[in-house]
């Protein structure tokens, strides 16, 4: 089918609704997902679907793309080779196309900026539209099917720089909870029986209200920095979703800092340190002075 956006469903979104995987993965509001349900350009295995319908693991769901002005820009490469392209992600672009921004996610701009209509990469994991950061890209399918080994055998490693809520008694420690989707809540919930999540974070500057931490996960699950450090009594600033402060930034306060691994074909050790954003820096800065 031409003019769709797939997602084949794996053990992340295994057990989700359709309408739950056009929310958080294709980045849809109730409203654009009732237009689409209505003018029958949802599908779940090729076959029209019900909202409600439950996926299976290997089902792949289409949905209609929706036109949407191109955005252009240079990108910030880090590193490239040919298989491998390292780019720092400004917030506000999506890592890859969904229906609701088909030509103006990293892919896309990456494509217009190679001039080559036919250049294809993949994403090694998955930054949020708001989260700023370094994003691994595969060049073509097998390179993409190692690194994405490396990431599941936690050889690709990552770090996280975020500003969050409050204050911390232990300085450094380890977060250790199950997420899931809650029916009639946006997001992610803590909740048991869910997929496990272990998150670890060291305090590297507190001010009265607000904290920087450094993020490490050994688990990558959607929201699940967002989410978890919320439930623990720290959300996120500019985190909306999860009960943010939105009063000194108005985007998710969290950037992909740093990524090591080992090259999958040359061997060599990729280590990429990304500075934050001015706006995470202004925020920084701040708090370092209110110590």
């Amino acid at each position: 089918m031409k003019n769709m956006n797939r997602l084949k469903i794996d053990e992340r979104y295994q057990g989700y609704t359709v309408k739950m995987v056009l929310s958080s993965v294709f980045d849809l509001s109730r409203r654009q997902i009732t237009k689409h349900h209505v003018a029958k350009e949802i599908f779940v295995n090729q076959q029209v679907c019900r909202l409600t319908q439950l996926l299976n693991l290997g089902d792949v769901v289409e949905i209609g793309i929706v036109a949407n002005k191109a955005i252009d820009f240079v990108p910030e490469i880090l590193y490239e080779d040919a298989q491998i392209v390292i780019v720092n992600k400004p917030s506000g672009i999506p890592t890859h196309a969904s229906s609701e921004h088909p030509d103006d996610d990293m892919g896309s701009v990456l494509k217009r900026y190679y001039q080559d209509e036919d250049f294809v990469v993949r994403s090694i994991g998955r930054l949020d539209k708001a989260v700023s950061g370094i994003v691994v890209y595969a060049k073509n399918k097998e390179i993409a099917g190692q690194l994405a080994k490396l990431r599941e055998s936690k050889e690709l490693k990552k770090e996280y720089l975020a500003i969050v809520k409050g204050t911390f008694v232990n300085k450094r420690g380890k977060l250790e909870y199950e997420l899931a989707k809650k029916k009639g809540v946006r997001g992610q919930s803590v909740i048991a029986g869910g997929q496990k999540c272990i998150t670890n974070y060291e305090v590297l500057h507190q001010g009265e209200y607000f904290s920087v931490v450094k993020i490490q996960i050994e688990t990558g699950r959607l929201h699940q920095i967002r989410a978890g450090m919320a439930y623990y009594g720290h959300p996120l600033m500019g985190d909306k979703l999860y009960g943010g402060s939105m009063h000194a930034m108005k985007r998710v306060a969290l950037h992909c800092c740093h990524i090591e691994f080992k090259h999958p074909t040359t061997h060599q050790q990729i280590i990429i340190d990304c500075d934050a954003p001015a706006d995470m820096q202004k925020m920084i800065h701040k708090l370092q002075k209110d110590q």
